[in-house]
């Protein structure tokens, strides 16, 4: 029985590791400069010039037809609009995954501490 509870524990953990990796490794080996975490709401950017992750996420919002509604941005909260429907995300909400290319440690090991 506890040798079962033990196997079931550790698959779960194997499981939801894999699903927080998929994104981080979506952008390391693919040229993709923003995915979203599939467990939470946040999302991961990749930055490979001298674009700031913000203007990097609004230019992907905007290819998925999300408009930013300057006039309801509060702070670090920026909406985003779409055929009626809102959408906010806050800056902290928006980790740097990549740096030109390499993986940004820090963050990184950040996101596992917190």
């Amino acid at each position: 029985m506890k040798s079962k509870l033990i196997k079931l524990v550790i698959g779960i953990l194997f499981i939801v590791l894999i699903l927080y990796l998929y994104p981080i490794g979506k952008l390391v080996f693919s040229n993709v400069e923003v995915t979203k975490a599939l467990l939470w709401d946040e999302y991961y950017v990749k930055v490979t010039s001298d674009k700031y992750e913000l203007d990097i996420l609004k230019d992907y919002m905007e290819s998925k037809g999300w408009i930013e509604n300057e006039s309801k941005r509060l702070g670090g909260l920026h909406i985003f609009e779409r055929n009626g429907e809102e959408k906010g995300i806050l800056n902290t909400a928006i980790k740097t995954i990549v740096v030109d290319g390499k993986l940004n440690v820090v963050s990184f090991i950040f996101r596992f501490l917190n």
